[in-house]
């Protein structure tokens, strides 16, 4: 709690985060044979987005203690003379020309994406996959994290796993008036990023 809520606690009230964690495949067990190698894919932060972030650092630490020296990122996978072996984008949904530049021109066993939206992405898309992922009215903060590693040369899912989290600017019960009003105290709540890092620690945990 903040010093101003522990000065003013009937000005500032926390509101809780909530996190629901979804297993999309049967599989929670990571490949730990010695020779199994990982590239560690840029997270994608929206539908079209490509670009490095903080949480891919977060990956990486949980992966490599994992894992150990299997794992591999896109700037870290290169030729003996030192050139990028993958200069080609990888989005979370593979493509087929994506899985058959990575079986062709690669010595990979597996690629580890991940993909995060936020609720105003989630609610205004018109993918049916989202459709029991959609926000109610009142979101203060939330996102969804899509956690996936997927098997290239048996071109199948090894591990794929969701975190929603969301925190809400409900109406309190008032038992005077017998009605829901609207709370005029200040909500303090997690920031959206960390939530995101909450849900993937919830995402690690369930990983054996």
């Amino acid at each position: 709690m903040s010093s101003c809520a522990i000065i003013f606690p009937k000005v500032f009230q926390r509101k809780p985060a909530n996190f629901s964690l979804e297993n999309l495949w049967f599989n929670t067990q990571l490949d730990y044979h010695k020779n199994a190698r990982y590239l560690l894919n840029t997270t994608q932060l929206s539908y079209n987005a490509f670009r490095s972030d903080a949480y891919n650092e977060q990956l990486l630490n949980f992966i490599s203690k994992k894992l150990g020296n299997n794992t591999l990122t896109r700037e870290t996978y290169k030729t003996a003379d030192g050139k990028i072996i993958i200069p080609f984008k990888i989005e979370y949904d593979l493509t087929k020309e994506n899985i058959e530049l990575l079986q062709k021109t690669t010595d990979l066993d597996y690629v580890i994406l991940s993909k995060i939206l936020t609720p105003d992405l989630i609610n205004k898309s018109k993918d049916p996959q989202y459709d029991s992922l959609k926000y109610r009215s009142g979101v203060l903060a939330g996102s969804v994290v899509f956690f996936k590693i997927f098997d290239i040369k048996n071109n199948n899912v090894l591990i794929e796993m969701s975190c929603k989290s969301s925190v809400y600017d409900d109406e309190q019960f008032n038992f005077d008036t017998n009605s829901y009003e609207k709370d005029t105290r200040i909500s303090t709540y997690k920031s959206e990023d960390q939530l995101i890092k909450k849900s993937f620690k919830r995402i690690f945990s369930r990983i054996e």
